[in-house]
Parts: C-alpha cells; structure tokens; sequence
C-alpha cells in the first residue's frame, strides 16, 4: 500500500498544488458606476447658436451656447444619470424658447396668444410662466403695443369701435388698456362706416337694403348707426 504524505494531497486532482482557484469572496467585480463621458461638443450647422454634445462618442442632446456656459460643461466630464436628465430638460426648454421667440418677433402678441401658443405646444405650467414673465421684462410681447397694433390694422378694416374692443378683450387685452387705446387712435364710427359704405355700396349683392344694412350691423356697427348712416348718404346723393 502507498502512502501518500499529507503535504502531497490534493483533493483536486485536475489542479495543481499552489495554483488553487481564488474564492468568490476575493474576487474584485467590474461594477458599471453609469456615468457617461462628454466626449465632444460640436456646434451645429444649422443654428449656430446652438451645440450638440456627445457621450460616450454618440449624440446625446444640443444646447444654446448660453446653457453651455451657465453649465460649465466640457470635453471629458463625467455625467450621471440624472445629471444627464436635468441637461436633456434644458434642451428642450432651450429649443422651446427659441421657436416661442420666433413667433413673438413675426408680429405684435397679447399676452393671452402666447399663453395659448405655449398651451398648445404642451409647455409644462412651471416653465410657461417663467418664460412669458421673461418675454413681459424683456418687452417681447406686450398688451398695449399689441392693442395699438391691432386697432390699427382693424381701423384699416373699417371694423367699428364696439367690434374692436370686443376682439380685443376676446385676446385677453384689458378693458382699460383697449379703452385708452381706441380712445387715443380717435377711431370714429361714422369715418369707419361711411368707408365701409362708399366701398361696398355699389356691389350687386348689396343693392338691397336689407342686405346692406344686415352685413354693417354684422362688422360691429349698431342698427341706428347704421341707419343714421345710409339716410346720410342718401341725402348726399
């Protein structure tokens, strides 16, 4: 019989001595921490008021130069998750007030319209007040400018005074701001109507009288207004 040393034992046979698997315990585990890497930050052809940032070599969300600077961002910086979720909302708030800005610039706006506007975009609340009390200091849109504007393209219209003010208020204009304006631009009804009159009257549609007098009382002007004005003009004829 053999005798086998206890030094010389090994209850694995298909291991040599000294080179025994190290426990699980022992082992050192690669954990992925989620951070991401800003690996390049690229402005953009089309807009060049704006970057795209890249993490981890892919395209991840764009910024305005300003949100860059505000966020001191650069290559190499390691990001969170969550990190990366509060940049993505600036993105997109940023590309939100651009286009609100767009808008705003083609002509005059109530406050009411861009409320509208910004609802019909689905602006979360918190961020659409924030912006439209930014565009009311920075005087992008205001009431009374918006006011002027409107009655003037409307007096253009031969449109009476009740049927401008009634527009006005429908786009959230104040009573005393479309009372003060409409009182300063001087804007008649009798002008408005004898335009409207001398420019219509001749049309075949509105030889009858009755025709006549229901498409004034239509655009704003009252049944005596009307009436008053057409006896006017036939007694001028």
């Amino acid at each position: 019989m053999k005798i086998i040393n206890s030094t010389d034992y090994n209850p694995h046979p298909e291991v040599e001595p000294g080179s025994e698997p190290e426990p699980e315990s022992n082992k050192k585990s690669v954990v992925d921490n989620g951070l991401k890497t800003i690996t390049a930050i690229k402005a953009q052809q089309k807009n060049d008021s704006r970057v795209s940032v890249f993490l981890d070599g892919k395209y991840s969300f764009s910024l305005t130069l300003d949100q860059l600077l505000e966020q001191k961002l650069k290559r190499n910086i390691e990001l969170d998750a969550q990190q990366v979720k509060v940049l993505k909302r600036l993105s997109d708030e940023g590309k939100v007030r651009q286009r609100a800005l767009e808008w705003v610039m083609g002509r005059p706006h109530s406050i009411r319209e861009l409320r509208d506007y910004l609802y019909r975009k689905k602006v979360e609340k918190d961020f659409m007040e924030q912006l439209i009390e930014d565009f009311i200091e920075k005087n992008y849109i205001d009431d009374r400018k918006f006011a002027e504007f409107f009655a003037d393209n409307r007096k253009r219209k031969n449109k009476s005074v009740r049927a401008i003010k009634s527009e006005l208020m429908a786009k959230g204009v104040p009573t005393t701001i479309a009372d003060q304006v409409l009182s300063e631009h001087e804007t008649s009804n009798n002008d408005a109507l004898k335009k409207l009159i001398a420019k219509i009257e001749n049309r075949p549609r509105y030889q009858d009288q009755q025709k006549l007098k229901a498409y004034l009382i239509s655009k704003g002007f009252s049944y005596y207004e009307v009436k008053e004005a057409l006896e006017n003009n036939d007694s001028q004829e």
